[in-house]
């Protein structure tokens, strides 16, 4: 029976190229594929389904829903990664395992595709980030990758919203890697890095003699010919070039300074903002006319205070790796920093994490990041954090005044917070003898 089980599955698509056979808790019992394209099937077996795949769940997985409905699935597109982070584009058909008339499993067939409808190979690294480099266990983070997927195959426009530090070009390298761009130039210019004066020339190109030391140079658009243009704080361009943008845009052509011919490109542009596109309208510092047209796709990128199960996993990214970067050891983050972590407002957001990580680094002196490896955090969270006192912490003394009295303020709730002195220890990081000290020492 067994060997007709997988005979059927190879014989339900004409180019099957994957099998999985699961148990009714969706355990996989047997994989086999033609080509081992991102794992071996050993590493799979005897796994969950929903564990080599993390994304899914009970009502997104195939096998998940044949063996809690009993009604097979036929033919369906799903873009999914593995717990690698390799995106796997397949179309699978799942159909149930029934003995004496209950469901006991499912087995699914699958053809494995790459996002131009080829036979499926891993993704190409390259020199650009990837989707799998959004690390992320947000729902919206999520639904955004899965947006970023779908808009990618278009040339569609696309408008990145997202305050400083979210990871826009990170977003945006992404879009590209995932188009059928992704041989082709990503170039990326921050608008507000570029003297007005400048930024025509950069934009359209010069030809030689234009002005005075001009040389026959390509513009942005040439540059990016065939590939991804991606222009960040577009906002910041001054009003004028904004009017010469949208025609370039609209016409597909541009004309250098100086000259008198007109080229054509193919680009797809992707543009972000740091601020709400309505706002830089209204204060009339952003055309409206160019807005609608660089934004027939808007993503949104909520900051890490909105996505508060990112912070851990993303710290504990950073942490491996700067543990490789700086040849370190560092294991975590204490139960006590942890929640500083949480509770800071990260106006910095991802960018400001990787900084906070990459201080504590330099600052740590054992193998876990404490507060005191984290003072920018420790004194801005006070409050929040340890749910202080509502007298505000003495800023007037010297440094080792002000972290004497915040690591009073720390022990003190610790303690409060705690069953046992060993207990408070424990999370403090710290010997009882040496907390019997700091109790003294504080009268406490």
């Amino acid at each position: 029976m067994f060997n007709q089980l997988v005979q059927q599955a190879l014989g339900i698509h004409e180019n099957t190229d994957a099998v999985l056979i699961c148990d009714k808790k969706g355990i996989i019992e047997y994989a086999k594929w033609k080509t081992d394209v991102f794992f071996i099937p050993s590493e799979v077996v005897g796994l969950s389904i929903l564990d080599i795949y993390p994304e899914l769940d009970e009502s997104t997985s195939t096998i998940m829903r044949v063996v809690n409905t009993g009604q097979p699935i036929y033919e369906e597109e799903q873009r999914i990664h593995t717990w690698k982070n390799e995106l796997v584009h397949c179309l699978s058909t799942t159909l149930p395992i029934r003995s004496n008339g209950k469901v006991i499993g499912a087995i699914c067939a699958s053809i494995l595709y790459d996002t131009n409808g080829n036979k499926m190979l891993p993704e190409p690294s390259g020199d650009h980030y990837q989707l799998s480099d959004i690390i992320t266990q947000d729902e919206k983070m999520y639904e955004l990758k899965r947006r970023i997927e779908k808009v990618a195959l278009s040339d569609s426009a696309v408008m990145i919203i997202g305050e400083t530090g979210t990871g826009k070009e990170l977003v945006a390298q992404s879009i590209h890697s995932c188009s059928v761009r992704r041989d082709k130039p990503f170039i990326s210019q921050n608008c507000a890095a570029i003297p007005t004066s400048l930024l025509e020339g950069i934009f359209f190109g010069t030809e030689k003699g234009s002005y005075t030391g001009a040389e026959s140079r390509k513009g942005l658009f040439e540059l990016a010919d065939g590939g991804t243009l991606f222009l960040d704080e577009i906002n910041s361009m001054d009003i004028s070039i904004q009017a010469k943008l949208l025609k370039a845009l609209e016409e597909k052509k541009v004309r250098r300074v100086g000259g008198y011919k007109e080229i054509k490109f193919d680009v797809k542009i992707v543009c972000a903002m740091n601020e709400n596109p309505l706002n830089a309208i209204k204060m009339g510092s952003f055309r409206e006319d160019l807005y609608y047209r660089i934004s027939v796709v808007k993503f949104m990128i909520p900051p890490l205070r909105e996505r508060k199960s990112d912070i851990l996993l993303l710290a504990d990214y950073y942490i491996q790796y700067f543990n490789k970067k700086m040849g370190r050891h560092i294991t975590g983050i204490s139960e006590v920093a942890q929640n500083a972590f949480m509770t800071y407002e990260w106006k910095g957001n991802v960018r400001e994490l990787r900084n906070v990580i990459e201080s504590a680094f330099n600052l740590a002196e054992k193998d876990v990041i404490t507060m005191k490896d984290i003072p920018e955090l420790a004194h801005q969270t006070l409050k929040t954090t340890l749910n202080a006192p509502k007298a505000e912490l003495n800023r007037t003394g010297s440094l080792k005044t002000m972290m004497d009295d915040y690591e009073k303020l720390i022990i003190e709730e610790t303690l409060k917070s705690s069953k046992t002195m060993a207990e408070a220890a424990e999370k403090l990081d710290m010997s009882r003898q040496n907390l019997r000290y700091k109790m003294k020492r504080y009268n406490l």
